[in-house]
This record gives structure tokens, sequence and C-alpha cells, in this order.
């Protein structure tokens, strides 16, 4: 147990360094804060991004959080113009979420971030060791 709580402590020192040098090395990360997304909120977002048209339902059982709760962030997103709904025409009783004008620029956003996180960090590794802490990660979030 105390070889592992010293080497996550350890990885956790290597994440928040990660951090550091993304949040000082781009004026992009910098425009994300233009879109005034709540962490909840921003999550959600790369979740129907990924995931692109989703329903209510979806997003409730995937974060394991009340539809109610799903219903007020997404209301809110769809205020701020980064999603919309609209009826499903095979089963009029969902509403499919979209990413709305917005949150296609945010989308645009994180994929030049994205790049500039590959050019300047990433491709110093090589793709095997990148898939290498993929699986681990996997692992970790027992996931495949």
């Amino acid at each position: 147990m105390h070889d592992y709580l010293i080497i996550i402590d350890k990885i956790n020192q290597k994440f928040e360094q990660f951090k550091l040098l993304v949040l000082q090395e781009t004026e992009m990360v910098k425009e994300l804060e233009n879109f005034h997304l709540t962490p909840q909120q921003e999550i959600i977002m790369f979740y129907i991004i990924r995931n692109e048209p989703v329903i209510a339902n979806d997003i409730a059982n995937h974060f394991n959080i009340s539809k109610s709760a799903v219903s007020q962030v997404i209301s809110k997103l769809e205020e701020m113009k980064m999603i919309f709904r609209q009826v499903n025409s095979i089963n009029r009783r969902e509403t499919l979420i979209y990413i709305g004008d917005k949150g296609q620029e945010f989308h645009q956003l994180l994929k030049k971030i994205d790049e500039m996180l590959v050019e300047k960090y990433y491709s110093k590794v090589s793709l095997t060791e990148l898939k290498n802490v993929l699986d681990t990660l996997n692992k970790i979030v027992g996931t495949k």
C-alpha cells in the first residue's frame, strides 16, 4: 500500500505540472474561460460533443446524476446557445440534443488545443507509449 501511495503522489505531481504547463502555454486555454462554463457544464459538453446526438437520459445514466440535474444543465446550455434540442422524428417522446453554434465554437477551440498539445507535448513520446498510458488509465477506471 505504501509503495502505491508514493507512486500515486508522484503521478499527481506530474499531472499538476502538466496542467500548469498547459495553462501557462496557451492563450487558447484562456479563451475557454470566455464560454463561462461551470465544470459540470463543461464535462457534459464534452460528452455531448463525443456522442451527439444524445438524449437527457443518456447523460443522466453516463454521469449517474438525476434527470432533474441534467435538465437544469441542459436548459442553461441551451440558453447559452451551446446546444439545441430537437424532437426525435423516429420517437416523438424523445428530444435529441445537438451542439449549437456556441458549442461548435467551443468544439473547434478544443480541437485547436488538442493539436497544440500534440505538437508541443504528446509528440515527445511514441504512439506506443501513449497507448500504454491509455491502457493503464483504462484499467484504473475499468473501461476498454
